[in-house]
């Protein structure tokens, strides 16, 4: 339904107008005056559906992230290799305590033989005896410059070592027990849950833009069927105003076919309020832009007959639902945790092989690098966790039993759901039938109903009557087609047959 709108004034708006800011009743009035109207089939709208549905780009999405861990966990069954350089500035104390300590004990000796020298060296003789403790205090840092060298204070009490080294190891951890060859098994299952999470959220994403789809072709058809009704009621009230007019008609007829033209009116008000909802909400499922629409290009018309008995169609969905096959897979995965926490308290093994050099860059006479190797193994053994490995495995063991109770709950609920869904849909099956024969059957009414009022035999209420049961029936045979519609579409996603059986089992 196209909404009333004010017209345009034909005159151009003023620099002024362009300027003005838009108002947010003007914006949602121009949103739709641009709106575009798309006509789409069911398999169209699936289609477009899975191109554009976030939930199942964040599926696919969260798939590719349990890939990364599948990586993850297969990268700790391969060896390790570790490169390691180290260059340090070093300046110790313990040279320059050393050295000043030398230098005090020099700086006593001096002092204890000036003292020396004024008690026992008369002072006419004290300037040679001067010259000679010169030269002696002289010969005595030479002697202490020497001692410092030679011990190797030098570079370290007044300078900086820069010793470097670097290291090359190989380390590997034998699974001896399997316990990481477990968690790479887990990880390719959840990798496994993923992908069926994924069909799964598809399936179920199918199966709600068809019943949408069908929401909306129900819409349409009863704008189509009230629209006809309308006109319908409207060519009886002319014909009674006519007879009326003529003096054979009264005006009870008259009000009479006015009452129903009003009824029918404001049903009609009802069905296109129904139709554009409808609309609305197939765009935001199927993930268009707001200004679109949508239109059903499909007729009303049975999708199909299913040929699988109820016992055949509950034996196929026991096989192919995906729900099933997650939980065998958590099934799995509890396994492999449990094998894991087994492993816990089993003895450890980790060999490593190293090469390394060694260089202090500015050591006087320098020898160059010096390089060194080693080779072993270590086993690590918990005798006693507190029981800790004991809880981990009783945990894993009652999520085991979770999972068989949870996975026949789950098989009893599909067997339920398939058995109602399939009565569902052989009781609508036969009202297709007797909603066509009633079909047929108002419409021969209302049409001998018209002529015998023309003939002045029928009553106008008789006409109105048989106008509003072909209403009626009209309305009933399009509901009975689209609900058998929709409990087939329920049908194939409780079954859920693979693509190949799925011709074998819809024709």
């Amino acid at each position: 339904m196209t909404s009333d709108v004010l017209p345009l004034s034909p005159e151009a708006p003023s620099p002024e107008e362009r300027d003005l800011p838009i108002s947010p009743e003007a914006a949602e009035h121009e949103a739709v005056e641009d709106r575009s109207t798309q006509s789409l089939t069911l398999d169209q709208a699936v289609e477009l559906a899975e191109q554009n549905s976030r939930l199942l780009q964040i599926a696919r999405l969260q798939v590719e992230v349990l890939k990364t861990i599948q990586q993850e966990a297969e990268s700790t069954l391969l060896p390790r290799v570790v490169l390691g350089a180290n260059l340090t500035y070093e300046r110790q104390a313990v040279g320059e305590f050393l050295e000043r300590q030398l230098g005090n004990a020099l700086g006593d000796l001096r002092n204890t033989i000036d003292q020396r020298v004024e008690d026992l060296v008369p002072p006419q003789f004290r300037p040679l005896a001067e010259r000679e403790i010169n030269l002696l205090n002289s010969f005595a840092d030479r002697a202490l410059a020497d001692i410092i060298n030679r011990a190797g204070l030098s570079s370290i009490g007044r300078s900086a070592n820069l010793p470097f080294s670097a290291t090359a190891a190989v380390v590997y951890d034998p699974d001896i027990w399997g316990a990481r060859a477990a968690v790479v098994q887990a990880a390719e299952l959840e990798v496994q849950t993923g992908k069926l999470e994924l069909e799964r959220q598809r399936e179920d994403l199918r199966l709600l833009i068809a019943t949408e789809y069908y929401n909306l072709q129900e819409a349409d058809a009863l704008v189509r069927i009230t629209e006809a009704a309308l006109d319908n009621a409207l060519s009886v009230l002319a014909d009674a105003q006519a007879l009326q007019s003529a003096g054979v008609g009264t005006q009870l007829d008259v009000r009479r076919t006015q009452v129903l033209v009003a009824n029918i009116r404001q049903g009609l008000e009802v069905a296109l309020t129904l139709q554009t909802n409808s609309r609305r909400r197939l765009v935001q499922r199927l993930g268009l832009p707001i200004t679109a629409d949508v239109t059903a290009a499909d007729p009303v018309a049975v999708a199909g007959t299913w040929d699988l008995s109820l016992d055949e169609s509950i034996e196929a969905a026991l096989q192919n639902r995906r729900e099933l096959d997650e939980l065998q897979l958590q099934q799995a995965v509890n396994r492999r945790q449990e094998h894991l926490a087994r492993a816990g308290n089993r003895p450890q093994l980790s060999l490593f092989a190293s090469y390394s050099v060694l260089n202090v860059l500015n050591a006087p006479f320098n020898p160059g690098f010096a390089d060194g190797y080693a080779v072993g193994g270590t086993l690590l053994w918990e005798l006693y966790d507190g029981g800790a490995t004991r809880s981990r495995v009783a945990r894993t063991q009652l999520n085991q039993e979770i999972l068989a109770n949870r996975l026949a709950d789950v098989e009893s609920e599909i067997w339920l759901q398939v058995e109602e869904i399939y009565n569902d849909l052989q009781a609508t099956a036969t009202n297709i039938e007797t909603a066509a024969v009633t079909v047929s059957e108002a419409e021969e009414v209302l049409r001998q109903s018209r002529l015998g009022f023309n003939a002045g035999v029928v009553t106008q209420l008789e006409v109105t009557t048989a106008q509003t049961n072909l209403t009626d029936a009209e309305t009933r045979l399009v509901r009975s087609i689209l609900d058998y519609n929709r409990a087939l579409a329920a049908l194939q996603r409780s079954v859920n047959l693979p693509g190949e059986q799925v011709g074998r089992a819809v024709r």
